[in-house]
């Protein structure tokens, strides 16, 4: 067989190169196979971490929805106290008599001013404990008239204003909370670490202090139900006597006059509001020293000391800093102005359909659009009647009920709303400098 060793002889050049080729070409297959798996895998990982992402995520605004139901009675419980329109409507029927009383030696034009106090009275269900001190029982019928027009408006407006910035400022809380339990479950999985072994092993002190600092910065929402909550009313009460206060019961509107009154006020609020950090947030030392006193911490839950307050001092701090730049921003003003048009748009809405209706269906009950008729365009409606629809849709905003509540429901899937939700939760740089201060 000496023929194949002086083959390979004659060809070792070329078999060298061949076989120089074809390890390249194995060593790059390898490679690109190696590199594909990577890239397969890392794509893996991004799809399950963008779907554990938007789980929490989800999760966070269904929280904040809760939350937002769970503390509505503590906002609007003080503002319809505060504001008996019942107190007065009751008032307005006893210097009337008894509802069953005939009106007897009326005029051609009849009592008005009664039968718009009958009116008001059959739409109102809500009663008020504790409200008949604050009334005059000598005042007229003129002035109880008045206070029930101011009254009645001013619970309105400023229950659109307040559930509103509720749910911004909840929402904005609970997500920048939430993000920071996110990033911490991402840090256990690239650690290795279990966070159900955690949670039975019981927490850490740095798990503790971040837990305290979580409830004190919670608890910031009481500025907001209390000391907003006054400024909110004080702020709608001053614009809707502005407007109003020249109007009389028997003053008859169309819904474009209304709906300019209305507005109206929104531009004067607006005017006074173009700095909602006030409203939401102290702004002083004072301001959050009164917030710290009146939500302690129970002695049986958390043991504080100097070292631990020194601790928790910049945690906390980095927190509200990051709640008044959110609060400062344009994107945060977008969001408030779209929570109240929709609570507006939502109360113009009820009004139309009960006093100004544009269309209504068939005998039959079907809608056909080649008959559709419509009423007419400059129907008018006393105030007084008028009254007793906004009194209506008052008691509406107040149901503690996201889905039987339809102002809650239509606010809190605001697309403004979720955007804003998205931009904080994600706002992880945020976070990384808030820890490492």
């Amino acid at each position: 067989m000496p023929f194949i060793p002086s083959y390979f002889h004659r060809h070792r050049r070329k078999l060298a190169a061949a076989i120089g080729v074809a390890a390249v070409a194995y060593y790059a297959y390898s490679r690109v196979k190696l590199k594909f798996f990577e890239v397969g895998s890392q794509f893996s990982t991004n799809l399950t971490n963008r779907e554990n992402l938007r789980r929490r995520f989800e999760q966070n605004q269904q929280d904040a929805a809760f939350t937002v139901a769970a503390l509505l009675s503590s906002m609007t419980d003080p503002i319809l106290s505060g504001l008996p329109v019942e107190e007065v409507t009751d008032e307005l029927q006893a210097k009337r008599g008894p509802l069953a009383q005939p009106s007897h030696g009326l005029g051609q034009s009849g009592d008005a001013a009664n039968l718009e106090t009958t009116s008001i009275l059959s739409s109102s269900t809500l009663t008020t404990a504790d409200g008949a001190q604050l009334l005059q029982p000598t005042r007229t019928k003129k002035q109880l008239w008045n206070d029930l027009k101011i009254m009645a408006i001013t619970r309105a407006v400023a229950l659109i204003y307040a559930i509103a910035l509720l749910i911004f400022f909840t929402r904005m809380q609970l997500n920048m909370l939430g993000r920071q339990n996110y990033i911490k479950s991402v840090k256990a999985m690239t650690e290795g670490g279990d966070l159900q072994d955690e949670l039975h092993q019981g927490a850490s002190e740095d798990q503790v202090m971040q837990n305290e600092v979580n409830r004190k910065f919670l608890t910031f929402s009481w500025w907001l139900l209390t000391q907003g909550r006054i400024k909110i009313v004080s702020n709608v009460r001053e614009a809707t006597e502005r407007v109003f206060e020249s109007l009389t019961p028997r003053t008859e509107l169309g819904f474009g006059d209304l709906e300019r009154l209305i507005l109206r006020i929104r531009e004067l609020v607006d005017a006074k509001n173009e700095d909602y950090l006030e409203i939401l947030l102290p702004t002083t030392k004072d301001g959050e020293e009164l917030v710290r006193s009146n939500n302690l911490s129970p002695l049986h839950e958390f043991h504080s000391s100097p070292i631990r307050e020194q601790a928790m001092a910049p945690l906390l701090r980095a927190l509200l800093e990051e709640s008044k730049d959110l609060i400062e921003s344009p994107n945060a003003n977008r969001v408030i102005s779209s929570l109240v048009s929709e609570g507006f748009q939502l109360l113009m809405k009820g009004l139309q359909t009960k006093y100004f209706p544009r269309t209504y269906e068939s005998p039959q009950g079907e809608y056909d659009q080649n008959n559709v008729q419509f009423e007419d365009e400059e129907k008018k409606v006393r105030l007084a009647n008028i009254l007793a629809g906004i009194t209506q849709q008052s008691q509406e905003m107040v149901v503690v009920s996201q889905v039987a509540n339809p102002y809650l429901s239509a606010m809190n899937c605001l697309s403004e709303l979720t955007n804003f939700s998205a931009i904080v939760y994600s706002n992880i740089q945020a976070n990384w400098r808030s820890t490492a201060e």
